[in-house]
């Protein structure tokens, strides 16, 4: 009786055993147990810079985006402002350049006109003289030769400066045309560089302000309007309403999950997840009390460091399961 007594006893810490693991470790695999955290996170500036304006006070809820501080530089702005100046002179110059060569060209054209004009109308005069004399000495039944006579050995020659001032009008223009594209290139090549550069210098600008990254409440602010400060200041800090990194503890002869190893991060007993990444280690210490209660036995980990990436539900001090 005492036996069955005893194989009754076992049977029963048997399936408690089995409980307490579906319950504590279920699906868990080869994930590893943690703990969501939500720690203040400051915002500060990558170079020196002068406070505009705050728009916020400690105490104050945000959300992702919100305008934080508008800060500026003012070398910066001086150098954006030179960079817009020389821009705008460059492209100015650009149209001075094309409106000119085509005044030229169109100038050039013009002045050929006449003087082809000119031509047209001696060539017109010869070919009628020629024709009546052709009539008249048709007439007196002379026979000679066409081109033997002055009137047209002079109309070839018309004819031939009429060839050649077409010639030097053509030349001159392609040369204008070449001149004028090779400073438009030079010119363009000067705009596509400043713009690039004031691009980038009117984006750094832009950036200087800081806007919330995620939901939260500011704490504390550090600096003030007016204020000129530099670079990687703390301007402010700001407590986030979710976690925002989760700190794993591996715990025997697991192998370590590599640093940016992309991760899952679940609730413990809840359907919330969020993406994550392996951004470093700690050390080995003896896991939380939290922790302690889940795995019912004192136990020590390796603390590896994961960043939560994007929004999540997760609540502060949560147990998580990173797989």
């Amino acid at each position: 009786m005492r036996l069955n007594w005893f194989y009754g006893f076992v049977f029963i810490c048997f399936l408690l055993m089995l409980y307490v693991s579906a319950r504590f470790f279920k699906g868990s695999g080869e994930a590893n147990i943690g703990i969501a955290v939500a720690k203040d996170y400051k915002i500060n500036v990558g170079r020196a810079a002068l406070v505009k304006s705050i728009a916020v006070v400690p105490g104050m809820q945000v959300k992702a985006g919100d305008l934080l501080m508008e800060l500026t530089s003012p070398e910066l702005e001086m150098e954006v402002a030179k960079q817009t100046s020389r821009l705008q002179a460059l492209k100015s110059e650009r149209s001075e350049k094309t409106k000119l060569a085509s005044s030229e060209i169109a100038y050039i054209k013009a002045q050929k006109k006449i003087e082809l004009e000119t031509i047209d109308s001696d060539i017109k005069k010869l070919e009628a003289e020629i024709s009546l004399n052709e009539s008249l000495s048709r007439g007196l039944n002379e026979n000679r030769s066409a081109n033997e006579t002055p009137a047209h050995v002079k109309l070839n020659s018309l004819k031939q400066q009429r060839e050649n001032h077409l010639q030097a009008l053509t030349i001159r223009v392609k040369e204008i045309e070449q001149v004028t594209e090779s400073d438009l290139l030079l010119l363009d090549n000067q705009i596509k560089l400043l713009e690039q550069e004031l691009s980038m210098n009117t984006q750094e600008l832009a950036q200087l302000t800081r806007h919330a990254s995620a939901p939260g409440v500011v704490t504390t602010i550090y600096a003030r309007v007016g204020e000129q400060v530099n670079a990687f200041a703390s301007l402010m800090e700001v407590n986030p309403l979710r976690p925002t990194s989760a700190i794993i503890y591996v715990t025997g002869r697991k192998p370590l999950p590599a640093i940016g190893k992309e991760v899952l991060v679940k609730a413990y007993d809840q359907p919330r997840q969020v993406a994550g990444k392996i951004i470093g280690y700690g050390s080995v210490v003896e896991l939380p009390e939290i922790l302690q209660k889940a795995t019912a036995v004192k136990a020590f980990g390796q603390e590896i460091f994961v960043e939560l990436l994007g929004d999540n539900a997760l609540a502060n001090g949560e147990k998580v399961l990173v797989k």
